[in-house]
């Protein structure tokens, strides 16, 4: 308590803070969130702020000066923290973007399934919807209409031959894709995978954080909603990933298509279709 009565930690936590916030804002706001210039900025954000809140503690201060170091530069390095936090788990939670399902989740009718205008054809495997595709590569969902809650398999595929780069089978039909970046984004639900889109892999993460919120009975997840029947699938997802390669992808807004109880839903345009 004595040091911190004596000590003038005040002014250099304020420009400590300064220092790390002008350094988050010129990586946020000017840059746009380059995943090659993060840890450089990251850097200067965790570690210069507080080195600068430190120095000016030492320079300040008649008596305690370590403490007066340690004391600023710990408060600036918690204050980083929290906004960080703020800035990638807790803001994303409020931009969101869902397409309320025509009804309930009933079974499939007699007709032909999927779609014709959905259907894409797996040589030797089956008939599938394409639920995400770029240049090279299809993300293909099959779906067995036969029995709920329909199991479907999802494949990633390379389009120009057809080569299955990778197989994953889920116990329903609530699947979401997207592809950005050479890298497939796949939901089921709420559950998420990050794949190589060119080579099927897992991506080796570090951290990762996302504000999915799948399938729900709101179209505001974060907020409690009413159980009255209705269904609201999220077409767009903010996810942010630090890799083991070192590479980052900061809060990348991804809008994606899915599919759910009987219905395609196309992220981009909200169109729903009858599967």
């Amino acid at each position: 308590m004595k040091i911190l009565q004596k000590a003038p930690v005040v002014t250099s936590i304020l420009f400590g803070t300064l220092f790390s916030v002008l350094a988050g804002l010129a990586y946020l706001v000017l840059l746009h969130e380059p995943g090659w210039a993060f840890y450089p900025f990251a850097a200067l954000a965790f570690l210069g702020g507080p080195l600068v809140a430190g120095a000016i503690g030492i320079v300040r201060s008649r008596e305690h000066r370590y403490g007066a170091c340690l004391i600023s530069g710990g408060a600036v390095f918690c204050m980083m923290l929290a906004l960080f936090f703020m800035t990638y788990a807790v803001l994303p939670q409020f931009d969101r973007t869902s397409v309320q399902l025509p009804g309930p989740c009933n079974s499939f009718d007699s007709g032909p399934h999927p779609a014709p205008a959905l259907a894409y054809v797996l040589p030797g495997i089956g008939t599938g919807v394409p639920i995400a595709r770029d240049e090279q590569t299809v993300v293909v969902a099959m779906v067995d209409f036969a029995k709920a809650p329909y199991p479907t398999t999802v494949y990633v595929v390379n389009e120009s031959d057809n080569r299955i780069l990778r197989r994953m089978d889920f116990p329903d039909n609530i699947v979401i894709a997207t592809i950005d970046s050479g890298i497939v984004y796949l939901y089921n639900d709420k559950l998420g995978f990050l794949i190589d889109a060119r080579t099927g892999a897992d991506e080796e993460t570090i951290l990762l954080i996302d504000n999915y919120g799948g399938l729900s009975a709101t179209d505001r997840p974060v907020l409690p909603g009413a159980a009255d029947g209705r269904r609201y699938l999220e077409t767009s997802a903010v996810i942010s990933s630090w890799n083991t390669d070192g590479t980052v992808h900061s809060r990348s807004r991804l809008t994606m298509n899915g599919i759910a109880c009987t219905w395609f839903v196309n992220g981009t345009t909200g169109e729903i279709i009858e599967l």
